[in-house]
This record gives C-alpha cells, sequence and structure tokens, in this order.
C-alpha cells in the first residue's frame, strides 16, 4: 500500500495536535505505533517521540522509515503493554501517553471487570508526568453490540481504503466473549496498479463505552479531566449510533 493510502487526514492531525499542543505537550510516548505514522507526523512537529508496539512487523517498517528519513533521535523500542515498567525501564515520564489506531480493544479483556485494562491503564499512568495527558481511542461498539450496526467512517486516514465493515458479536454460555470485526480493504497492488479488496477479521473486546469512561474516571481518580470525542468532534451527548471511533482525554 503506497505511502499516499497510510497519510492521516488533516482533520485528524489537526485534532492530534491540537489537543498536545494545548496542554503544552513535547515529550510524548506513541504505545501503539504500528508502522510509526503519527510519529513521524509529531516529529516533524518538532516533539520528542519515544515509539512502541508488540508486533515485530510492525517495528521492523517503523525502524525503516527511520533510517529513510534519517530521523536519528527517535526511539523505537518492542514493548508490551502488560510489562511496560521492564520493557521501559530507563524512560522518564511524558507530557502525553498516546493509544490510538483503536489499538486497545485489540487486547480482548471481558467486561465488568476488565483486568487487562486495568493493567495497562496504570502502567499507562506511571509514564505520565503530574498533569499528563492519556489520548486512547477506540471503535463504536455499543452500535454493534446494540443494533448488530458496524458504522463505516473514514475519519483517520486522507484515503479511504474501507469499503465496507461487517461484524459478528462471539458469544459462550450467553455472554458476550468478543466482537469479530470484518474490514473489507482496498488494496491496491504496486506491482499492476490494479485494485482488489481484502478482507481481514480482527476480534476486539466487546465494551461499551460508558464502561470505557468509567473505567478511565476510576483509574485516574475522580479529579481528572476527561473529555470525549467522537469522530474528533468534542461530545457533549454520547452519540452511539452515527459515530465510528471514540477519542478519550484524560488530563491528571
Amino acid at each position: 500500500m503506497g505511502a499516499s493510502r497510510r497519510e492521516r487526514s488533516s482533520k485528524y492531525k489537526n485534532w492530534l495536535l491540537g489537543v498536545l499542543q494545548s496542554k503544552k505537550c513535547h515529550r510524548i510516548l506513541d504505545l501503539a505505533c504500528g508502522k510509526g505514522v503519527d510519529s513521524v507526523f509529531l516529529l516533524e512537529q518538532g516533539m520528542e517521540v519515544v515509539s512502541c508496539d508488540d508486533a515485530e512487523a510492525m517495528l521492523v517498517y517503523a525502524r525503516s522509515e527511520k533510517t529513510r528519513l534519517g530521523l536519528k533521535d527517535w526511539v523505537v523500542k518492542r514493548a508490551n503493554w502488560l510489562t511496560l515498567s521492564e520493557d521501559l525501564p530507563d524512560q522518564e515520564p511524558f507530557d502525553a501517553v498516546l493509544c490510538l489506531g483503536s489499538s486497545i480493544l485489540h487486547l480482548v479483556d471481558l467486561p465488568p471487570q476488565l483486568g487487562l485494562y486495568r493493567k495497562c491503564l496504570t502502567n499507562f499512568r506511571k509514564f505520565l508526568k503530574p498533569g499528563g495527558l492519556l489520548l486512547i481511542d477506540h471503535r463504536n461498539l455499543d452500535s454493534m453490540l446494540d443494533h448488530g450496526i458496524a458504522v463505516n467512517k473514514n475519519i483517520y486516514h486522507k484515503v479511504d481504503t474501507v469499503s465496507d465493515v461487517s461484524m459478528e458479536v462471539i458469544e459462550k454460555d450467553g455472554v458476550r466473549q468478543r466482537v469479530d470485526i470484518i474490514y473489507h480493504l482496498v488494496v491496491k497492488s504496486d506491482e499492476t496498479g490494479n485494485t482488489n479488496l481484502e478482507k481481514v477479521l480482527i476480534p476486539i473486546a466487546p465494551v461499551h463505552v460508558h464502561e470505557f469512561t468509567a473505567l478511565l474516571k476510576e483509574m485516574f481518580g475522580s479529579n481528572c479531566n476527561y473529555s470525549l470525542y467522537g469522530d474528533l468532534e468534542l461530545q457533549e451527548h454520547v452519540d452511539t449510533e452515527d459515530t465510528a471511533y471514540f477519542q478519550h482525554v484524560v488530563h491528571e
């Protein structure tokens, strides 16, 4: 897939930069860096970025981008959210911690306990300076769990590569175990230039937005400043019918 098809939308870049600059964030920990698209963008804005992922295939690409772009000061490391302190032993706290790209729900955890997420958020918080920001997002699962509808909107990317989204709720003994999301991706061959459809199935946790909001407020305390965005727009009333992705911003 060409670079233009990975490029972030202007709306997303303006939103991300605006949130970070509003709190004068300079030192950033990108905990789900993937191929490094967000990290490179923030580095280009003059920020200091440490980027992590637990998928070696993603890190190989990010490191190749580091070399290609000559970004000698960009730190790219392998790290798991559940063992973050052990994986990043020498890092000082950050102004902001990012876990974006709808990554958190890929770690399949079950409500109401959400023990894995509690561990992750505890680790995320350890890497925040006092007054630091956590930015974390996820797909709108409410519409899927409650109505069987997967809202499909191009929010994050400049070029829309998802032609359709379908889903299946997986249950065991009447308890929801996960949601299998099937992305129908438009893939362009670099060799022939032809466009094909490719289906990618991703299992994610069956978590409603109010459950995730409550968890964040519990983990960061009642005095934290919390804002909820839907498709990058600040939400006064939670819209679970026409939102593709929720973005949570927590300011200690």
